[in-house]
């Protein structure tokens, strides 16, 4: 498109803000049940690495937040394979052994790629459960974007996600409205979530102090799911509210997959 180049989202400073790619830690055991595929989404490939449940639970595709890679969650697998879920974490351009130079651009078209991959990838082991998306900070926008369009996706999940783009970017330090950015040209995670029809689980902690608790309330009230739940975590900030809520936090997963359950049919 004739001046594309010259929009404020092309701004280096945007991905600069937004993007904190970082390859694995060092050192770390291999996993024990992860297996690593890379996906070509047109001039990169990123890494999905996946975590196979038992054949008949549902399927999971993760979307992790910044500075994080899909590695980072082989300490916590185990007890999403308890609940029980084939969980597939998805890394984003850049980040871990992942291609690329991520982008506000290429940001949710990859994401399709991933999730096509991914339902390939689960036909071919024999997967048919229900297929959850779900994205913590960063990644609630790539799991809303596809919870809003595919219909494939059959519940969300998001652990502290953001509502709004250009508060965020502002928070980040980029004087996003001086450079001439509009909430429309964002991911636009609340005008997406009036599209989401599915069980939807939005947890949020009380005390986040990068995205505020505000914007998960407004995420659950704009999703139009008539199956949907907020579940606040007391005393937890951005980066601890799985360790902080525990149980309850598994427990809250629990209660959604039931939910995706398919209902026995009625019988004589």
């Amino acid at each position: 498109m004739t001046g594309e180049h010259h929009h404020p989202l092309m701004d280096p400073s945007i991905a600069s803000a937004v993007f904190f790619p970082r390859p694995d830690l060092p050192f770390s055991p291999p996993s024990k049940t992860g297996v690593d595929a890379m996906i070509d989404v047109g001039g990169a490939h990123v890494r999905l690495r996946t975590h196979l449940g038992p054949k008949d639970a549902p399927t999971l595709l993760f979307f992790h937040g910044n500075g994080e890679t899909a590695r980072d969650y082989d300490d916590v697998v185990s007890r999403f394979l308890t609940l029980p879920v084939t969980f597939a974490a998805a890394d984003y351009r850049g980040y871990g052994p992942s291609t690329g130079e991520p982008s506000v651009g290429t940001f949710l078209s990859d994401a399709h790629r991933t999730l096509d991959f991914f339902l390939r990838l689960c036909a071919q082991e024999g997967r048919s459960g229900p297929v959850l998306v779900m994205g913590r900070s960063l990644g609630s926008a790539p799991a809303i974007e596809l919870s809003s369009e595919r219909t494939e996706v059959d519940g969300l999940v998001i652990e502290s996600g953001f509502a709004r783009f250009v508060p965020l970017l502002e928070l980040l330090g980029v004087p996003a409205r001086g450079m001439g950015l509009r909430e429309s040209d964002g991911p636009g995670n609340l005008e997406k979530m009036a599209r989401v029809t599915v069980p939807t689980l939005i947890l949020h902690a009380r005390g986040d102090q990068i995205i505020p608790h505000k914007d998960g309330v407004a995420l659950h009230e704009q999703c139009a799911a008539t199956q949907k739940r907020l579940v606040t975590i007391e005393n937890a900030g951005h980066n601890d509210i799985m360790s902080v809520a525990g149980q309850l936090y598994f427990d809250a997963l629990a209660q959604l997959l039931e939910l995706l359950r398919p209902t026995p049919p009625n019988t004589p």
